[in-house]
Protein backbone atom coordinates (compact mmCIF):
# COMPACT_ATOMS: atom_id res chain seq x y z
CA UNK A 1 0.00 0.00 0.00
CA UNK A 2 1.52 3.28 -1.12
CA UNK A 3 1.67 6.67 1.17
CA UNK A 4 2.02 9.89 -0.19
CA UNK A 5 3.50 12.40 2.14
CA UNK A 6 1.99 15.54 2.35
CA UNK A 7 4.44 18.55 1.12
CA UNK A 8 5.49 20.67 3.86
CA UNK A 9 4.68 23.75 3.54
CA UNK A 10 7.52 26.49 4.90
CA UNK A 11 6.50 29.41 6.68
CA UNK A 12 5.54 32.39 4.59
CA UNK A 13 8.47 34.86 4.90
CA UNK A 14 8.30 38.16 6.76
CA UNK A 15 7.65 41.33 4.59
CA UNK A 16 11.02 43.23 4.16
CA UNK A 17 10.32 46.73 6.06
CA UNK A 18 12.07 49.78 5.30
CA UNK A 19 13.45 51.54 7.13
CA UNK A 20 11.26 54.18 8.32
CA UNK A 21 8.23 51.48 8.96
CA UNK A 22 11.50 50.01 11.38
CA UNK A 23 12.53 53.17 12.91
CA UNK A 24 8.22 53.20 13.77
CA UNK A 25 8.41 49.84 14.98
CA UNK A 26 11.12 50.39 17.40
CA UNK A 27 9.20 53.97 18.69
CA UNK A 28 6.39 51.84 19.60
CA UNK A 29 8.25 49.22 21.41
CA UNK A 30 10.04 52.20 23.15
CA UNK A 31 6.77 52.63 25.16
CA UNK A 32 6.64 56.40 23.85
CA UNK A 33 4.45 57.60 27.62
CA UNK A 34 6.93 56.17 29.56
CA UNK A 35 10.05 57.87 27.95
CA UNK A 36 7.50 60.89 28.05
CA UNK A 37 6.88 60.41 31.76
CA UNK A 38 10.87 60.02 32.76
CA UNK A 39 11.52 63.01 30.88
CA UNK A 40 9.19 65.06 32.36
CA UNK A 41 9.83 63.72 35.19
CA UNK A 42 13.53 64.94 35.21
CA UNK A 43 12.97 68.47 33.57
CA UNK A 44 10.61 68.91 36.86
CA UNK A 45 13.34 67.92 38.42
CA UNK A 46 15.35 70.34 36.99
CA UNK A 47 12.94 73.31 37.49
CA UNK A 48 12.25 72.63 41.37
CA UNK A 49 16.22 72.66 42.31
CA UNK A 50 16.85 75.33 40.03
CA UNK A 51 13.88 77.51 42.06
CA UNK A 52 15.84 76.31 45.48
CA UNK A 53 18.97 77.61 43.86
CA UNK A 54 19.81 78.80 40.13
CA UNK A 55 21.42 76.28 38.07
CA UNK A 56 24.60 76.82 36.30
CA UNK A 57 24.87 76.76 33.02
CA UNK A 58 27.36 73.71 33.03
CA UNK A 59 24.91 72.13 34.85
CA UNK A 60 22.55 72.30 32.72
CA UNK A 61 23.92 70.87 29.62
CA UNK A 62 25.64 68.06 31.90
CA UNK A 63 21.63 67.46 32.91
CA UNK A 64 21.23 67.32 29.11
CA UNK A 65 23.28 64.43 28.65
CA UNK A 66 22.77 62.46 31.91
CA UNK A 67 19.08 62.27 31.20
CA UNK A 68 19.56 61.38 27.53
CA UNK A 69 21.78 58.61 28.48
CA UNK A 70 18.85 57.48 30.91
CA UNK A 71 16.49 57.53 28.00
CA UNK A 72 18.57 55.64 25.82
CA UNK A 73 18.55 53.04 28.62
CA UNK A 74 15.26 52.85 29.35
CA UNK A 75 14.17 52.05 25.81
CA UNK A 76 17.04 49.64 25.59
CA UNK A 77 15.68 47.96 28.43
CA UNK A 78 12.28 47.79 26.97
CA UNK A 79 13.69 46.44 23.98
CA UNK A 80 15.18 43.84 25.34
CA UNK A 81 12.50 42.48 27.43
CA UNK A 82 10.38 42.34 24.46
CA UNK A 83 12.88 40.18 22.67
CA UNK A 84 13.21 38.13 25.70
CA UNK A 85 9.40 38.26 26.68
CA UNK A 86 8.40 37.57 22.55
CA UNK A 87 6.80 34.14 23.09
CA UNK A 88 5.22 35.01 26.46
CA UNK A 89 3.70 38.25 24.55
CA UNK A 90 2.03 36.44 22.05
CA UNK A 91 0.01 35.06 24.08
CA UNK A 92 -0.42 38.32 26.47
CA UNK A 93 0.43 41.47 23.90
CA UNK A 94 0.02 39.91 20.40
CA UNK A 95 0.45 42.91 18.58
CA UNK A 96 3.85 43.93 20.83
CA UNK A 97 5.07 40.16 19.66
CA UNK A 98 3.86 40.58 15.99
CA UNK A 99 6.34 43.75 15.89
CA UNK A 100 9.40 42.13 17.32
CA UNK A 101 8.85 39.49 14.61
CA UNK A 102 8.72 41.99 11.77
CA UNK A 103 11.76 43.78 12.99
CA UNK A 104 13.49 40.26 13.98
CA UNK A 105 15.66 39.76 17.00
CA UNK A 106 18.88 40.32 15.38
CA UNK A 107 17.78 43.59 14.47
CA UNK A 108 16.19 44.49 17.90
CA UNK A 109 19.04 43.30 19.56
CA UNK A 110 21.47 45.84 17.22
CA UNK A 111 18.99 48.54 18.49
CA UNK A 112 19.39 47.65 22.15
CA UNK A 113 23.63 47.79 21.90
CA UNK A 114 23.25 50.62 19.27
CA UNK A 115 21.02 52.58 22.45
CA UNK A 116 22.92 51.40 25.13
CA UNK A 117 26.41 52.28 23.82
CA UNK A 118 24.75 55.66 22.44
CA UNK A 119 23.79 56.23 26.54
CA UNK A 120 27.15 55.33 28.09
CA UNK A 121 28.59 57.72 25.39
CA UNK A 122 26.65 60.13 27.23
CA UNK A 123 27.99 60.18 30.34
CA UNK A 124 31.75 61.00 29.24
CA UNK A 125 31.60 64.33 30.02
CA UNK A 126 30.00 63.37 33.94
CA UNK A 127 32.08 62.39 36.83
CA UNK A 128 33.15 58.43 37.17
CA UNK A 129 30.24 58.43 39.31
CA UNK A 130 27.72 58.71 37.11
CA UNK A 131 29.56 56.47 34.14
CA UNK A 132 29.63 53.57 37.25
CA UNK A 133 25.94 53.95 37.74
CA UNK A 134 25.03 54.05 34.28
CA UNK A 135 26.89 50.63 33.53
CA UNK A 136 25.49 48.96 36.92
CA UNK A 137 22.11 49.75 35.49
CA UNK A 138 22.64 48.58 32.22
CA UNK A 139 23.97 45.20 34.28
CA UNK A 140 20.91 44.97 36.19
CA UNK A 141 18.59 45.62 33.43
CA UNK A 142 20.13 42.55 31.35
CA UNK A 143 19.81 40.38 34.42
CA UNK A 144 16.51 41.30 34.84
CA UNK A 145 15.48 40.76 31.46
CA UNK A 146 17.33 37.49 31.05
CA UNK A 147 16.95 35.85 34.90
CA UNK A 148 15.06 38.33 37.36
CA UNK A 149 11.59 39.17 35.72
CA UNK A 150 11.19 35.29 36.43
CA UNK A 151 11.71 35.55 39.82
CA UNK A 152 8.57 37.99 40.76
CA UNK A 153 9.02 40.09 43.90
CA UNK A 154 13.10 40.67 43.26
CA UNK A 155 12.59 41.77 40.09
CA UNK A 156 9.36 44.12 40.99
CA UNK A 157 12.14 45.70 43.82
CA UNK A 158 14.69 46.44 41.22
CA UNK A 159 12.68 47.86 38.23
CA UNK A 160 11.25 50.38 41.04
CA UNK A 161 14.23 51.03 42.66
CA UNK A 162 15.84 51.79 38.96
CA UNK A 163 12.87 54.00 38.25
CA UNK A 164 13.96 56.28 40.85
CA UNK A 165 17.74 56.76 40.53
CA UNK A 166 17.05 60.13 37.70
CA UNK A 167 15.84 62.52 40.44
CA UNK A 168 18.51 61.67 43.10
CA UNK A 169 20.91 61.55 40.68
CA UNK A 170 20.07 65.34 39.48
CA UNK A 171 19.92 66.52 42.80
CA UNK A 172 24.10 64.76 42.84
CA UNK A 173 25.15 66.11 39.50
CA UNK A 174 23.76 69.61 40.86
CA UNK A 175 24.88 69.55 44.58
CA UNK A 176 21.26 71.07 45.24
CA UNK A 177 18.32 69.62 46.78
CA UNK A 178 14.29 70.54 46.74
CA UNK A 179 11.39 69.01 48.87
CA UNK A 180 9.24 68.09 46.64
CA UNK A 181 12.64 66.07 44.28
CA UNK A 182 13.52 64.23 47.13
CA UNK A 183 9.60 63.34 47.75
CA UNK A 184 9.24 62.36 43.94
CA UNK A 185 12.17 59.48 44.78
CA UNK A 186 10.26 57.46 47.25
CA UNK A 187 6.65 57.88 44.92
CA UNK A 188 8.47 57.20 41.58
CA UNK A 189 9.76 53.58 43.51
CA UNK A 190 6.38 53.20 45.28
CA UNK A 191 4.03 53.67 42.34
CA UNK A 192 6.35 52.18 39.69
CA UNK A 193 6.62 48.65 42.54
CA UNK A 194 2.92 48.82 42.52
CA UNK A 195 2.27 48.75 38.22
CA UNK A 196 4.73 46.02 37.90
CA UNK A 197 2.87 43.98 40.35
CA UNK A 198 -0.88 44.95 38.79
CA UNK A 199 1.04 44.05 35.41
CA UNK A 200 2.06 41.05 36.66
CA UNK A 201 -1.17 39.69 37.19
CA UNK A 202 -2.35 40.92 34.21
CA UNK A 203 0.22 38.67 32.35
CA UNK A 204 -0.66 35.55 33.82
CA UNK A 205 -2.12 33.99 30.92
CA UNK A 206 1.35 34.45 28.94
CA UNK A 207 3.24 33.66 32.31
CA UNK A 208 2.38 30.75 34.24
CA UNK A 209 3.11 28.27 30.88
CA UNK A 210 6.89 29.89 30.71
CA UNK A 211 7.95 29.37 34.42
CA UNK A 212 7.34 32.91 35.65
CA UNK A 213 6.76 32.93 39.30
CA UNK A 214 5.45 36.16 40.24
CA UNK A 215 3.62 37.39 42.97
CA UNK A 216 -0.26 37.15 42.12
CA UNK A 217 0.80 33.59 41.09
CA UNK A 218 2.75 32.30 44.58
CA UNK A 219 -0.40 33.60 46.49
CA UNK A 220 -3.84 32.19 46.64
CA UNK A 221 -6.48 34.09 45.42
CA UNK A 222 -8.29 35.47 48.02
CA UNK A 223 -3.78 36.41 49.79
CA UNK A 224 -3.52 38.03 46.97
CA UNK A 225 -6.95 39.94 46.64
CA UNK A 226 -6.69 41.13 49.92
CA UNK A 227 -2.95 42.47 49.70
CA UNK A 228 -4.14 44.02 46.23
CA UNK A 229 -7.08 46.16 48.14
CA UNK A 230 -4.63 46.86 51.25
CA UNK A 231 -1.99 47.71 48.55
CA UNK A 232 -3.84 49.89 46.92
CA UNK A 233 -5.40 51.59 49.74
CA UNK A 234 -1.84 52.43 50.91
CA UNK A 235 -1.00 54.23 47.73
CA UNK A 236 -4.46 56.43 48.60
CA UNK A 237 -2.87 57.66 51.72
CA UNK A 238 1.11 57.72 50.81
CA UNK A 239 -0.20 60.55 48.30
CA UNK A 240 -0.65 62.85 51.26
CA UNK A 241 2.43 61.45 53.44
CA UNK A 242 4.21 64.73 51.95
CA UNK A 243 1.60 66.93 52.90
CA UNK A 244 1.27 65.66 56.30
CA UNK A 245 5.27 65.45 56.88
CA UNK A 246 5.55 69.43 55.08
CA UNK A 247 2.56 70.54 58.02
CA UNK A 248 4.41 68.79 60.95
CA UNK A 249 7.80 70.11 60.25
CA UNK A 250 6.79 73.84 59.02
CA UNK A 251 3.33 73.93 60.11
CA UNK A 252 2.75 74.86 55.94
CA UNK A 253 -0.38 73.54 54.46
CA UNK A 254 0.39 72.92 50.81
CA UNK A 255 -3.02 73.42 49.60
CA UNK A 256 -2.30 73.83 45.81
CA UNK A 257 -0.83 70.07 46.09
CA UNK A 258 -3.58 68.53 47.73
CA UNK A 259 -6.09 69.84 45.19
CA UNK A 260 -3.79 68.79 42.78
CA UNK A 261 -3.30 65.36 43.97
CA UNK A 262 -6.58 64.49 44.83
CA UNK A 263 -7.67 65.51 41.38
CA UNK A 264 -4.92 64.08 39.34
CA UNK A 265 -3.99 60.95 41.55
CA UNK A 266 -6.22 60.04 44.05
CA UNK A 267 -9.35 60.61 42.02
CA UNK A 268 -8.08 57.99 39.27
CA UNK A 269 -7.10 55.31 42.21
CA UNK A 270 -10.85 55.60 43.88
CA UNK A 271 -11.91 54.77 40.66
CA UNK A 272 -9.35 51.14 40.43
CA UNK A 273 -11.17 50.40 43.72
CA UNK A 274 -14.72 49.86 42.01
CA UNK A 275 -13.04 47.06 39.68
CA UNK A 276 -10.08 45.24 41.08
CA UNK A 277 -10.58 42.19 38.99
CA UNK A 278 -9.83 44.57 35.70
CA UNK A 279 -5.92 44.26 36.06
CA UNK A 280 -5.34 46.54 32.54
CA UNK A 281 -7.93 49.09 34.13
CA UNK A 282 -5.89 49.71 37.10
CA UNK A 283 -2.40 49.63 35.04
CA UNK A 284 -3.90 52.62 32.83
CA UNK A 285 -4.86 54.15 36.48
CA UNK A 286 -1.77 53.89 37.71
CA UNK A 287 0.10 55.45 34.94
CA UNK A 288 -2.56 57.91 35.40
CA UNK A 289 -1.87 58.35 39.26
CA UNK A 290 1.89 58.53 38.35
CA UNK A 291 1.60 61.38 36.12
CA UNK A 292 -0.72 63.44 37.82
CA UNK A 293 1.23 63.06 40.71
CA UNK A 294 4.12 64.44 39.71
CA UNK A 295 2.35 67.58 38.17
CA UNK A 296 1.10 67.65 41.82
CA UNK A 297 4.64 67.93 43.02
CA UNK A 298 5.18 71.48 41.52
CA UNK A 299 2.65 72.48 43.95
CA UNK A 300 4.23 71.30 46.75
Amino acid sequence: MDFVRAPIQAPSPLPVLRPHRRLLLLFYLARPPNLALLAAAALLALYLLHQTQPLLPIHEVRAFYLITSALLIMAGGYWLNDLYDVEIDTINRPRRAAAVRLLTRRRLLTAVTIAWGAALLCTIPLRWQFKALHLLVIGALFWYNRWGKRLGLPGNLLVAGLTALLPWELMLLTGRTAYAVDWMIPLAAVFNFAREVVKDAEDQPGDLPHGVRSLPMRLSPRAWHLILRLGWLSLLAFLYLPALTKYLLWQTTPAAYLIAVTLGSALPLLWGLTDLSNYRLLSRLLKVAMAGGLLALAFL
